[in-house]
């Protein structure tokens, strides 16, 4: 017999009759001995004295009795069900099984130092409990306070649903006499994947001035953690189910990534780790596992924060399954790696869906704990807090902005280099982030021909500075060109000036600070000589959002419309587009080509970035673009020529 249809037979009487008429064999939903022998044994002795309420056919009395613990006094509302458990136990003396009701208890004042209740609760208080519902429990718990002793423990098992942990955390937390503990349970005896939880309440002499502490014990922690508030009581309860629910989703295949925030003892700090798990799509069934710990200062590379790239890691490490492990920059690792592999091991085996019992497997990585150099940080008012750092990959080195409010967004990154007199120095004449490069390629497709002339003359905007790299290599690469960039963010610009060597003192470049939307309104209204040649759209969005570049705002028809003109005649637009929504991507495409009827794209070899382009020039008054003739005329004297090149020959005519 399954559970009931309706929360109300919980509480009805006739539906347990019925029930454990139905059902001989002992029930455990919430679990037997072996599965809470954790919490018994460390918050129960021998000597107490039991009171178990809603004991059902649950074996757990008897285990208890096996084990020790003699005794024991188990009521139920269901006569037939207490006659069966005296049967069974009969040889047992000490065991004393009773009709009763937990909401009218019989027994004295102070006269049980444990109080059980395995799932009793749960059934009382349904999800839609009526008044009526209420008032038990409450007369239930009154019941219990009434006689359990002092210094003795409430135990309630339960799932934990909200409802149920509001009105228990309702309850005790005011009255000041109980120190309130929470502690997840493995079970293994139900069969189904719910998280099981004690609650375990311990009764002092008398009320305290002040409210008595509240712990939780995480999954696979040492130790327990004393917790701030109710509030931050109810969150780590929430993070054990989620956590729960992913495990069971990670026991077998996965069609698809999965990731997790996993929480240490401050929630404040954020997340202690963030976890996904990539299963390779052509394995039919997990046979190899192995975890990555990826450090920070790595953490906003394509290969570890995109799904693409995390694919690209785990064909790379071999392994059917791989958990990426990702750290917290606000965390602090005392021992280094031996600290984040003792930390997340026990977890990370709890993801292994090989069918060995082995546990044994490989942590892998690419250095230590944090493999950054941090020359700066602060705070923008309007992008939160920045770090300028400093990191070697692959024996290159180089400088990134990062936005910490963002998943640890790489907003600019430059190669490093050995100057001259011997100093390490920005490379502004090449380029560092592959969307750079494509934009620089999609320059191919420009009536001017820059890439073919080093004094080509044309105005170009640039809208969203960043560390300035874009602009930087615009002016070093095209002698006569003009550059204007617009930024929102004067912290920006001060960064690009003081940490990336910004020229922000040659003539031929302007910053504008300004919300870009507003500057290409007043420059749509301008002359035609006071118009772009290029314009090059390089403004993040929300990192978690389906569309992260450019913020929809930018997609307006209004800001489209002002795009197109804010150029001339035979202008052109470069938009840097990331999307992981395929329909998302051909649906903006679609509304840009309302404004700019000849569109192009250039693809890009690893992420989903695209760099959108379009022309102002219908496309039957165009000639056919052939990517191998446009990148036979790319300079060879301009910086990173090879990858420029290649972009190039990813330039693809938007149907």
């Amino acid at each position: 017999m399954s559970a009931p249809n309706e929360p109300q037979s919980f509480t009805d009487p006739a539906y347990w009759k019925n029930f454990f008429a139905k059902r001989k064999s002992p029930f455990e939903w919430y679990g037997d001995y072996n599965s809470l022998s954790k919490v018994i044994d460390k918050y129960l002795k021998p000597s107490d004295s039991f009171l178990q309420l809603g004991c059902g056919n649950s074996e757990l009395a008897t285990q208890l009795y096996d084990n020790g613990f003699h005794n024991i006094h188990s009521i139920d509302v269901e006569p037939s069900v207490i006659a069966d458990q005296i049967r069974k136990n009969k040889e047992r003396p000490g065991m004393l099984f009773s009709t009763g009701d937990a909401a009218n208890l019989t027994m004295a004042d102070g006269s049980h130092t444990v109080v059980i209740d395995k799932g009793t609760l749960d059934a009382l208080l349904p999800p839609s409990a009526s008044e009526a519902d209420k008032a038990t429990v409450t007369k239930m718990f009154d019941e219990v306070h009434r006689v359990l002793a002092s210094g003795g423990r409430y135990m309630i098992v339960t799932l934990a649903q909200p409802h149920i942990t509001e009105f228990w955390i309702d309850h005790f937390f005011p009255l000041k006499q109980y120190i309130l503990r929470v502690q997840k349970i493995e079970n293994k005896a139900s069969g189904f994947p719910m998280p099981v939880f004690c609650f375990i309440a311990t009764k002092m002499r008398a009320p305290m001035p002040n409210p008595l502490p509240l712990e939780v014990l995480r999954s696979s922690a040492i130790r327990t953690d004393r917790i701030g508030d109710t509030d931050d009581l109810k969150d780590a309860i929430k993070a054990e189910q989620e956590l729960s629910q992913f495990i069971y989703l990670c026991s077998k295949k996965l069609d698809v990534e999965v990731s997790i925030d996993f929480h240490g003892e401050d929630p404040a700090l954020g997340p202690r780790y963030r976890i996904c798990v990539v299963d390779r799509p052509e394995k039919t069934k997990i046979e190899s596992f192995a975890a990555f710990v990826v450090p920070i200062g790595r953490d906003a590379e394509w290969l570890f924060a995109s799904p693409k790239g995390r694919k690209a890691l785990s064909s790379q490490c071999g392994r059917d399954r791989l958990v990426i492990v990702f750290l917290n920059r606000n965390q602090h690792y005392e021992k280094e790696m031996d600290e984040v592999k003792s930390d997340i091991g026990h977890f990370v085996g709890m993801l292994d869906a090989r069918n060995s019992d082995t546990g044994n497997y490989e942590i892998l990585s690419v250095g230590g704990v944090d493999v950054k150099r941090t020359i700066s940080s602060g705070r923008s008012e309007i992008n939160g807090g920045w770090s300028v750092e400093e990191v070697t990959v692959d024996e290159r080195q180089y400088r990134r902005l990062v936005f910490l409010n963002t998943m640890n967004l790489i907003q600019s990154e430059a190669y490093l280099k050995i100057s001259k007199k011997k100093q390490t120095v920005i490379d502004l004449d090449q380029l560092a982030c592959d969307f750079h490069r494509m934009m620089i390629g999609s320059l191919a497709l420009n009536h001017l021909q820059p890439l073919a002339k080093i004094d080509t003359r044309c105005r170009m905007a640039v809208l969203g500075l960043g560390g300035g790299l874009l602009a930087a290599y615009l002016l070093r690469n095209f002698k006569k060109a003009r550059v204007t960039a617009v930024e929102l963010d004067p912290e920006v610009s001060k960064i690009a000036n003081s940490h990336f060597s910004f020229p922000h003192s040659d003539a031929r470049v302007q910053v504008i600070i300004q919300d870009a939307l507003v500057h290409l309104q007043e420059v749509a209204g301008k002359p035609e000589e006071e118009k772009y040649d290029v314009i090059f759209v390089d403004v993040s969005g929300t990192q978690n959002a389906a569309l992260q570049c450019p913020p929809p705002a930018f997609l307006t028809p209004e800001a489209l419309s002002n795009m197109k003109n804010s150029l001339k005649e035979q202008g052109m637009l470069s938009l840097n587009l990331v999307t992981r929504d395929s329909e998302l991507g051909k649906s903006i495409k679609k509304d840009i080509a309302e404004y700019f009827p000849t569109l192009y794209t250039v693809l890009s070899c690893e992420d989903v970035n695209e760099v959108v382009v379009g022309l102002k020039a219908p496309k039957n008054s165009l000639k056919a673009v052939v990517p191998q003739k446009l990148m036979n005329t790319v300079r060879k004297d301009l910086g990173s020529h090879n990858e420029v090149v290649a972009a190039v020959s990813n330039i693809r005519l938007v149907d």
